[in-house]
């Protein structure tokens, strides 16, 4: 007989809370197959696990559970994640933030969810917010919770209890539970209202089922919501807001016996998922996400120094077979070309295009818009590193952001060629085009950086790179999107690792590039604001360069 180890923070015996239901209910059906060993996370050990690697783990709350023993279930065994609630956030509330997409900094424990069997959601709703933050392919919607028939019975007896309480509220101090959003709602609206205040599972439902009105405002996605299903059973109008993970389900429309007829049908559905699941059948997971094609443009001339240092970084992105990476040899040299026939023959997603010609860094970006197939865009500007992730996260970011035109982050900035993100001297140095937040004022700066992923319709709305431009192209492209109502973000987390000088930072004076900068200022004075005024001095004395030979 298999048996699995069912880990959790607490057990129904302990705590009363949906979790702890949910989690009982579920050990009750399992128990009809498995033997089930029930272990509380702060009583785990690295010798349980490793004495018992035969079994099947599945792990819920696990808030107490030690950081180092995630690992060894990562290396070790088989596990899958029951998750009730949102423990990939640092604040374990993704409703803190715009569409659910937490900032990047934020996220903890993809690993551990990236690395589970399964990671088992409670509603379509949860394993969206789910699926979008950590770019999950290994979950699985459960699209419900189990009652036990006692617990069904116990409903079914109160189905046509007489509505004697107009309004009510869920008297719980959980700040989640929102009883002081509820009360200040009735309140405002003239509203009576009664507290159910927390009692036995039987004289809970009696009192629910007296209700009319349940007034119930959630602070942050609730992943499932067994009061919602149990009141809208019993009769009960919600009055509620769009934090209720079981509304996004089909059978949600539902009231009445006919909701508690199909939750009873369901408890047979959700315990044939995870026999499938633990008996290593065939399982049906959530919609598979796809990122976006992003193409990667690449220039150089005289590169050697670099190429196969870039080469080596950009192809261990961890979304490279997701990417094209165009380069555009312009008349190098150099040698690239033997270093890079290298990895076109072991990447079928690299295009090398040589030149007859010297084109400028403008010119060769357009021609590889032009040959682009992605719907995004990057640079990939060869003596600059990026972090493994720094695709993904940019990627996914503006995936999500459908209002904003382009993403970037912060770099670290180093003098010292060829060193990795993994290992350089920057001291946490940062590159200070990449230091601020996005805003027209602060377009003062090129503001992306160097390592910027934009969609290619920006292009299509604002045009290509100006080539009469030698040294601020890339300012003024961003600067004319802007002015023309692109929107761009900042995702606060460091992307990758810049090389600092190159042609646009020499420590000679170069009076093009000086006077190319002063018209660009002057041009968009009106994007800049109080800057504007700050900078006006600065960028003056630059115009005044004109007759410098």
């Amino acid at each position: 007989m298999t048996e699995v180890v069912f880990i959790s923070d607490f057990f129904a015996d302990e705590i009363q809370g949906g979790a702890e239901l949910c989690n009982a209910a579920l050990i009750g059906l399992l128990q009809k197959r498995y033997k089930v060993e029930k272990t509380k996370s702060v009583d785990v050990t690295p010798e349980a696990i490793l004495d018992n690697l035969d079994s099947f783990f599945i792990i819920a709350n696990f808030f107490l559970l030690p950081e180092p023993l995630k690992k060894i279930f990562i290396d070790k065994t088989k596990y899958v994640i029951l998750e009730h609630d949102h423990k990939y956030v640092k604040s374990n509330n993704p409703s803190l933030y715009k569409d659910f997409l937490a900032p990047e900094a934020q996220i903890i424990n993809k690993d551990f969810y990236a690395n589970a069997l399964a990671v088992m959601c409670q509603s379509k709703k949860h394993a969206s917010v789910v699926q979008k933050n950590l770019l999950l392919n290994n979950i699985i919607s459960l699209s419900g919770n189990i009652w036990t028939e006692e617990q069904l019975k116990v409903i079914e007896n109160n189905l046509d209890t007489t509505k004697t309480i107009k309004f009510a509220i869920l008297n719980s101090t959980n700040k989640n539970k929102g009883m002081p959003a509820a009360i200040d709602f009735c309140n405002k609206n003239n509203l009576p209202y009664e507290l159910i205040h927390p009692q036995s599972f039987e004289s809970f439902i009696a009192n629910l089922a007296q209700v009319e009105h349940l007034v119930f405002f959630p602070q942050w996605l609730e992943t499932y919501n067994r009061l919602s299903i149990e009141a809208r059973i019993l009769g009960c109008k919600l009055v509620t807001n769009n934090l209720i993970g079981a509304a996004s389900e089909d059978y949600f429309k539902l009231k009445g016996r006919e909701l508690l007829e199909f939750i009873r049908g369901n408890n047979t559905t959700l315990m044939n998922k995870w026999f499938n699941l633990i008996d290593e059948k065939e399982v049906e997971y959530y919609d598979n996400i796809e990122l976006p094609k992003v193409t990667i443009l690449g220039t150089f001339y005289d590169g050697s120094e670099y190429i196969e240092g870039f080469l080596e970084n950009i192809t261990t992105q961890t979304i490279f077979d997701r990417c094209e990476l165009i380069l555009i040899d312009a008349n190098s040299p150099g040698n690239e070309k033997e270093i890079i026939d290298q990895y076109v023959k072991k990447y079928d997603n690299i295009i090398y295009k040589r030149l007859d010609y010297r084109a400028t860094t403008g010119e060769a970006f357009n021609m590889g818009i032009e040959m682009s197939t992605g719907e995004f865009l990057t640079f990939g500007l060869i003596d600059d590193r990026r972090h493994a992730t720094g695709l993904e996260i940019l990627t996914k970011h503006l995936m999500f952001s459908p209002e904003v035109d382009l993403v970037y982050g912060d770099c670290f900035e180093t003098d010292k060629p060829n060193e990795t993100y993994e290992k350089n001297s920057s001291n946490g140095k940062l590159y200070e085009h990449s230091l601020k937040s996005f805003s027209k004022e602060n377009m003062i700066k090129c503001l992306p950086g160097p390592m910027p992923l934009w969609r290619k319709t920006m292009n299509e709305k604002h045009g290509a790179f100006n080539t009469d431009i030698d040294f601020a192209d890339d300012w003024e492209m961003w600067l004319r999107a802007v002015n023309g109502g692109s929107k761009f973000k900042k995702i606060n987390i460091i992307i990758g690792l810049y090389l600092s000088g190159g042609r646009s930072q020499s420590d000679k004076l170069n009076v093009k590039q000086n006077l190319e900068e002063s018209e660009l200022f002057f041009k968009y004075a009106h994007l800049f604001g109080n800057n504007f005024h700050l900078f006006k001095d600065y960028f003056t004395q630059l115009k005044g360069l004109e007759n410098v030979q």
